[in-house]
């Protein structure tokens, strides 16, 4: 929720503003946020969606290489 300081009826009422945020980690770790559409989300959703899907088979198959790389008692 994002709350003006002045000026906005909404705000003084103490309802606020709702926000959509995406929190992304860089490769140097730092996070940054960006402001999402409503009409974002559903996409955003997806797409998220479709990299846990992707790193959960990337996952299987370093698992898989693991136990051919072993060697041959």
């Amino acid at each position: 929720m994002i709350r003006h300081k002045t000026g906005c009826p909404k705000c003084e009422r103490g309802e606020g503003h709702p926000v959509l945020v995406l929190s992304v980690r860089d490769d140097t770790g730092k996070i940054r946020h960006i402001s999402l559409r409503p009409q974002q989300k559903e996409l955003v959703e997806e797409w998220l969606n479709n990299y846990h899907r992707l790193k959960e088979q990337i996952e299987e198959v370093c698992q898989l290489n693991q136990l051919l790389l072993r060697p041959e008692p």
